[in-house]
């Protein structure tokens, strides 16, 4: 006999047997792709931070090195010893006072010793692969490895939300969107000015990027992973000792981790289950404080005193220390590090070039210490427009849970989106406070805070897309303008990457840089 529900039940078992299949086809053609992604941009990477040679990577600073082969032999300040005439000045931090005596560039000097500012993270890694022979270790090395770390989890964070939340979007939009987030401003500049600065920046992001998919991938279960939630507050707590400014966004999602574990654990009324998880989350973030301020207490006699005070700089840090942050500072950064327009020069490679930020008053009226000083710098809207889309589910987010859940119908777990969604978001926004107020502009800071912004820009991409798909006029016009930002913001970061890296071809590559010139 005839049986109508078997047939139908049968029918929705095809059905779905069909979309898994369809699903892990799309998921093996993304997988491959950024594949190959990662693997063409890896040799991009290495190119830059080559100048062109290939098999010679030369070295502009070796601090970490050095920091490195002090801590071999349990010393915390450098091997190198000062200058007794720079010892022995009243006031050595001042650069007049010093002028024409040997001192060692942007290191702290106290009680007659250098030490490094910079975090000790990337110096600790150095300690591990020193002894298998490796020697002379220039900063340009962990640049490079730190920044293919960068690309490769924003990727796999890329995937994994596509996956997570966004599979009815096509899998060919995706793939622009990883090559843009792997030379999205200021990564090629990054890379063809290798020192110390961009060692421990890039350290910094790779370990809090590392955490941020750790925590995430813990919370996409019904009971928070506790090796995870392990793993990446080691992670975060490895991000604060490469990268002091990163305790902002790191508290930040440390908070909202926190908060996602009372919430989950009070739905069953068994708040004593959140306890573990809740040790997992804090106590690497504890011990790796603590470590710190006695790193900071052994070298300066305070916990809090990370050597900034007294580095040797252009400017005297004993006098102007007070000066160093200031809210004075946030509407001239928010000028210097959103609006300045790059220079075109059609006439000569790379046709794009980065200008020194504005450092006279956006507003005359408006009263700004002397010591505020930009490098070359070039606006987050003319460098990477793409951006702009990240405004999408930040308002969505701000607009209501209800409006967030039309945006991905269909998916599972809205809570969590939202709660990935308010991370990114809050890691960009409290990542980029911290460079508002400070009294120094440059390219490099932006790989502080926008790797997380970038991911949140391709969730806004593709969240509109959802919204035009079932118009096919309008879904055109729509990916017509989201590729051509992409598009943009590839050729615009890399151009402008270069030319910020152009001394440094024309001191090491001449002739490859003359060529390309022509």
């Amino acid at each position: 006999m005839y049986n109508p529900q078997k047939d139908t039940t049968e029918t929705v078992a095809g059905i779905q047997q069909v979309t898994c299949i369809d699903l892990n086809m799309k998921f093996n053609r993304i997988s491959l792709f950024a594949f190959l992604s990662i693997l063409f941009l890896i040799l991009v990477y290495a190119w830059l931070i080559s100048f062109g040679l290939w098999t010679r990577w030369p070295t502009l600073t070796r601090y970490y090195d050095q920091l490195a082969s002090a801590f071999g032999h349990g010393s915390l300040s450098l091997d190198l010893k000062p200058d007794a005439a720079l010892v022995a000045l009243s006031n050595p931090y001042d650069p007049a006072a010093r002028a024409g005596l040997n001192a060692l560039n942007d290191a702290s000097l106290y009680e007659g010793r250098y030490y490094l500012y910079f975090g000790p993270v990337p110096a600790l890694l150095l300690v591990i692969v020193k002894p298998f022979g490796l020697a002379g270790i220039g900063d340009q090395y962990l640049v490079f490895a730190f920044i293919t770390g960068i690309f490769i989890l924003q990727t796999f964070l890329i995937i994994k939300v596509w996956r997570r939340f966004f599979q009815d979007v096509p899998a060919w939009i995706i793939i622009p969107g990883i090559v843009m987030s792997g030379l999205a401003t200021p990564l090629v500049s990054m890379l063809t000015k290798a020192r110390v600065y961009e060692a421990s920046i890039a350290g910094g992001q790779f370990f809090f990027l590392l955490g941020l998919y750790l925590i995430f991938t813990a919370l996409d279960r019904a009971n928070a992973s506790q090796k995870h939630l392990l793993l990446g507050a080691i992670s975060l707590a490895l991000a604060i000792g490469s990268r002091v400014t990163q305790i902002l966004p790191v508290g930040f999602i440390t908070c909202m981790a926190a908060f996602w574990i009372f919430k989950v654990n009070s739905r069953s009324n068994s708040l004593s289950t959140a306890i573990r998880p809740l040790i997992s989350l804090g106590a690497p973030l504890i011990i790796g404080l603590s470590v710190l301020g006695w790193y900071n207490w052994a070298r300066f006699h305070s916990v809090f005193e990370t050597g900034i005070l007294y580095q040797l700089a252009w400017t005297d840090p004993q006098k102007n220390y007070r000066e160093f942050f200031s809210p004075l500072y946030i509407i001239q950064n928010l000028y210097n590090y959103l609006f300045v327009p790059p220079k075109l020069r059609l006439d000569i490679f790379p046709f794009v070039f980065a200008v020194y930020g504005k450092v006279h008053p956006v507003f005359s009226a408006l009263p700004m210490p002397e010591i505020y000083n930009s490098e070359k710098i070039t606006g987050l809207l003319y460098s990477v427009p793409f951006t702009l889309y990240a405004l999408v589910p930040v308002i969505g987010l701000l607009h209501g849970s209800g409006q967030q859940q039309k945006s991905y119908n269909g998916q599972s777990d809205p809570q969590l989106f939202n709660w990935f969604i308010a991370g990114l978001f809050g890691s960009f926004l409290f990542g980029f406070l911290s460079f508002l107020a400070f009294f120094w502009a440059a390219l490099r800071y932006f790989e502080d805070f926008l790797p997380s912004l970038i991911i949140l820009s391709m969730i806004g991409f593709w969240q509109g897309y959802r919204y035009v798909s079932a118009r096919p006029t309008q879904r055109m016009a729509y990916l017509i303008i989201g590729i051509g930002l992409i598009t943009v913001s590839i050729i615009a970061s890399t151009l402008i990457g270069l030319s910020y890296g152009s001394p440094r071809f024309n001191e090491f590559n001449r002739l490859l840089w003359n060529v390309l010139q022509q």
